[in-house]
């Protein structure tokens, strides 16, 4: 097996999460939204099946700043 095939396995696996420490942490992918309520479509972040909490490494976090700064302004009125 090729060391890219290992490390994908790897990352399949569950890991404990940070919040309530179940072993249910896992890459999946979906659409988020931040706190400013902007919208990132098919965001690959871990995720606990248990309690919901996400986390973002730094490829979702530059994924995020990138898709923040292309995001339109809003007029002042």
């Amino acid at each position: 097996m090729s060391s890219s095939r290992q490390r994908e396995a790897r990352m399949s696996e569950s890991l404990p999460c940070p919040e309530c420490g179940a072993m249910q942490m896992s890459y999946t992918v979906e659409n988020c939204q931040t706190e400013d309520g902007l919208t990132i479509r098919r965001l690959r972040h871990l995720k606990c099946s248990a309690c919901g909490a996400r986390f973002f490494d730094d490829e979702a976090m530059h994924r995020i700043q990138k898709e923040r700064a292309n995001r339109p302004l809003a007029h002042a009125v």
